[in-house]
């Protein structure tokens, strides 16, 4: 089904307002991090308590990965309310019934890697009051030669990683997953080649691969002629709209990333919006001065609110989460997981 552009939400660059406060979660907030903290995961008052709660990974100065829990009563100022010594990267928190289900790209260990052979699996925890934690699951790992594709940095890069779920109906869920790597070599790191997904009758499976990518690298889209990045996915009516950080190289082969917006009828095929991207670097030295990137879109009264990463520079570049706002979003978006009881 192709889309046109009126399908589109109204969710153009110049619609969205940067928090005069950003980056709201800042590097220098977080002084036991190294270089990089990201990947927020956002939670509103309501769906949990009367609190707002942000959720992000970083690394310690000795890279070390951590797990952060924050709590705010306005979503812009915060404090933080535990951390976890867990090797986790980008990850998702989802709800289903009574549980909370945090699915998170895990840093292997050496037990892990010489099991899966791979730096990154996809694996899981529960809880239902984000103090106590089951023992992870390992839910997804690169088997496929695709999902093992990976541009020599100096390090081995297989990975599968940036989790997404979504419930579909009665017993049918489904893992939206990033696999394969890219090399930015003025970076001196990798990024997320293609998106694909797996569906299960479990929101901790098994999972059964789609078996190909649905999101790779296009060298007819600016904006994504290098590789897909990651995605999240959410409900729009009846069917789906999703946005994701794309990984591109600019004229003068410099790497960089941004957010776009995705229609689709059956979260698989997937339309470009016209008027990509919405959220773009913005090459002044700033703290997202060449990268945007991982993200959580909730809505509050009556706007939308984006929290996402930011990387000032290429090299030695530090991670921020920043947020922008869409005042009086008329879409029908929303979150496809399931807050009863």
């Amino acid at each position: 089904m192709s889309f046109s552009a009126q399908d589109f939400p109204r969710w153009q660059a110049e619609n969205w307002q940067d928090a005069p406060q950003n980056p709201v979660i800042g590097y220098f907030e977080t002084p036991e991090a190294g270089y990089a903290i990201g990947d927020p995961q956002i939670l509103i008052p309501g769906e949990f308590d009367d609190q707002w709660h942000a959720f992000y990974h970083g690394f310690y100065k000795d890279f070390q990965p951590f797990y952060h829990h924050l709590v705010s009563e306005d979503g812009i100022r915060w404090q933080l309310r535990q951390k976890w010594p867990w090797r986790v990267n980008p990850s998702f928190l989802f709800h289903d019934g009574k549980d909370w289900i945090l699915y998170y790209t895990c840093i292997t260990d050496e037990a892990l890697f010489s099991q899966y052979q791979a730096n990154n699996i996809i694996c899981a925890r529960t809880t239902r009051d984000f103090e106590t934690w089951s023992e992870p699951t390992v839910v997804l790992t690169p088997e496929l030669p695709w999902e093992r594709e990976y541009d020599p940095v100096g390090y081995t890069a297989i990975e599968a990683r940036n989790p997404c779920v979504v419930k579909l109906g009665t017993n049918h869920y489904r893992l939206y997953y990033s696999a394969g790597t890219v090399k930015l070599d003025k970076c001196g790191y990798e990024e997320p080649k293609y998106i694909s997904f797996a569906d299960a009758a479990s929101p901790l499976g098994p999972f059964v691969k789609h078996g190909r990518p649905i999101l790779a690298p296009d060298l007819s889209i600016p904006y994504r002629n290098l590789g897909a990045g990651a995605i999240k996915v959410f409900g729009c009516g009846d069917e789906f709209v999703a946005l994701y950080n794309s990984i591109y190289n600019d004229e003068n082969g410099y790497q960089h990333s941004a957010i776009n917006v995705l229609r689709s009828a059956d979260g698989i095929e997937w339309t470009e919006a016209p008027y990509n991207p919405i959220l773009a670097p913005t090459h002044d030295g700033g703290w997202k001065g060449e990268f945007v990137y991982q993200l959580d879109l909730v809505r509050f009264g009556g706007d939308l609110r984006i929290y996402y990463n930011g990387r000032d520079k290429w090299q030695d570049g530090i991670e921020q989460i920043g947020l922008s706002v869409l005042p009086g979003d008329q879409s029908p978006v929303r979150k496809l997981w399931d807050l009863s009881e």
